[in-house]
């Protein structure tokens, strides 16, 4: 171990210490972004809930080395002084609080404005099962719209927006009184590609992400009309363009590149397009390091709602196939989202997007530490590796003959209790036979 790093008991630890790895995944915690000083109590409290030991690098941070080895050497002797990983009990905390706090530390600007007080976000009015079949009408209506819009605009090279808002308003309601319910249309819908439509999955996601920022209901219809109309650009390019099977080469793909600009012009030839629709079309391939286009925008010149729209569109087309690779699983996605904060997007949006739609999504499918394996039913605000999951497939993966639901934030987690129950891995839509879109027939 490098000579300024020490291990210390969560005890011991105090403001000013410069976290750099724990004892258990980081995934597994709410400290997502991997590093970082301890600046008061609060994060102590929650570092206390998740981990026993920590690792702490003396040479970062505000305490001096001297002040922390102190409080190293006073521990008992012969204690064990090496980091190991595994599965302790994830209580649940004062997370998205927390979370809030942390953000206006950050000094981002777009999540400041956006900051409430908890009695200020919107509540959960209804249980996905009774939610389903509005979540699927409202999914339905608005694929059905985006094709007659598309056809539209390819004659007049013009947006309806009101049309747009009417057609997004039963989607918004829906995701406001359980999103749970909507994110379990998408990861349905993605069984049958005939019966589903990326612009309004980007949207949903786009919904969600406001909903969880507890953004006003104007700023969520504005994320609803921004994430249909991402892609309209593409009706400018070439129709075999669109036809090309496998990656595009290179020349064609800096021409597919301009459906960003051509997807503005279309905007701002319509008539009341807000701002920040225009700023979602426009930045929706932008990246926080500036690796995006067609601006090559880093992050903190990005506007948020163009943030917004980007995540959710890298999030959608990665959980959806496409001509050149198959879809991958919600886990699997949030994985690589996490790969890539600090560098493609910034780490608070990734923190927060993942909070948003749970490392294993609703309708997503899950395999349990048992061999067990279902579709999660419903998200835990308070810990998002352990949602209710309705299990399908006893241990062999055979068809269980009564399904049963599994609420895993009441079961321990721990390796060494009997009942422990945890989710191993999340897998792509129809592993082991299961087709979430008949859960609530």
């Amino acid at each position: 171990m490098d000579a300024s790093l020490i291990v210390l008991d969560t005890k011991d630890l105090t403001s000013g210490m410069y976290v750099v790895e724990l004892d258990r995944p980081w995934l597994e915690t709410p400290f997502v972004f991997q590093g970082f000083e301890i600046s008061d109590k609060a994060e102590i409290d929650i570092l206390k809930t998740y981990c026993e030991r920590v690792c702490i690098d003396t040479d970062r941070g505000s305490l001096q080395p001297a002040q922390i080895r102190e409080l190293r050497d006073a521990e008992l002797p012969g204690q064990t002084r090496a980091l190991k990983s595994g599965r302790g009990q994830a209580a649940p905390g004062r997370i998205r609080s927390w979370f809030r706090d942390l953000l206006l530390r950050y000094d981002i600007a777009w999540f400041r404005s956006r900051a409430q007080d908890e009695s200020a976000a919107y509540p959960i009015v209804s249980t996905v099962r009774r939610e389903a079949d509005r979540a699927v009408a409202a999914f339905d209506a608005a694929c059905a719209f985006h094709a007659s819009l598309l056809r539209a605009i390819s004659r007049t090279v013009r947006v309806d927006l009101n049309a747009v808002r009417q057609t997004m308003r039963p989607v918004i309601d829906s995701i406001l009184r359980n999103p749970d319910a909507m994110a379990w249309v998408i990861f349905s819908r993605k069984m049958t590609p005939a019966d589903y439509n990326r612009a309004v999955a980007t949207a949903v996601w786009c919904v969600m992400f406001g909903r969880h920022l507890a953004f006003d209901r104007q700023r969520l219809e504005e994320l609803a009309v921004g994430g249909l109309l991402l892609d309209i650009g593409n009706l400018g390019l070439p129709a075999d363009l669109g036809a090309v099977k496998g990656k595009l080469a290179p020349d064609e793909l800096e021409f597919q590149k301009k459906h960003v600009d051509i997807g503005v012009e279309i905007l701002r030839a319509s008539q009341g397009v807000p701002e920040n629709v225009i700023d979602m079309v426009r930045c929706h391939q932008e990246r926080a390091d500036g690796s995006g286009y067609p601006a090559a925008l880093t992050a903190n010149a990005t506007p948020s709602f163009g943030r917004i729209a980007a995540i959710a569109d890298c999030y959608d087309a990665m959980t959806s196939a496409n001509a050149y690779s198959s879809a991958s699983g919600g886990y699997d996605a949030a994985r690589a989202l996490n790969e890539m904060r600090g560098q493609e997007f910034q780490p608070e949006v990734v923190e927060q997007f993942l909070r948003t739609v749970g490392m294993f999504p609703t309708g997503s499918i899950v395999e349990l530490s048992d061999g067990t394996a279902g579709v999660v039913l419903e998200q835990n605000p308070d810990n998002a590796l352990r949602p209710k999951v309705l299990l399908l497939r006893d241990g062999s993966h055979e068809p269980l003959q009564r399904p049963e639901i599994k609420q895993l934030r009441d079961l321990p987690a721990d390796a060494t209790s009997r009942k422990a129950l945890w989710i191993v891995d999340g897998h792509p839509h129809g592993k082991f036979g299961i087709d979430p879109r008949k859960i609530f027939k």
